[in-house]
């Protein structure tokens, strides 16, 4: 199975009845929902909205921990030996 790409950045965008998370290009990730109607949720439109921001900022969490990653092995490459 051929890996997918989301191009960044992912924004969260409001609806009626919860928040959906598009790609760059305006494809859904994900979606979160909030209070009553066809499909109620038991989360309020403050928490759909923290867990909307949270998955729309994962690309930019990888890329930061990656670039972390880089500069721990870099630093133990030119450690001088104990």
């Amino acid at each position: 199975m051929a890996a997918r790409h989301f191009p960044t950045p992912w924004i969260a965008v409001e609806t009626e009845s919860g928040f959906r998370i598009e790609d760059a290009d305006g494809a859904e990730i994900a979606s979160t929902r909030f209070g009553e109607g066809e499909a109620p949720s038991p989360m309020s439109r403050e928490e759909a909205h923290r867990i909307a921001k949270a998955v729309a900022m994962i690309p930019e969490m990888r890329t930061i921990i990656k670039t972390l990653q880089e500069g721990l092995a870099e630093a133990e490459d030119e450690a001088p030996p104990a």
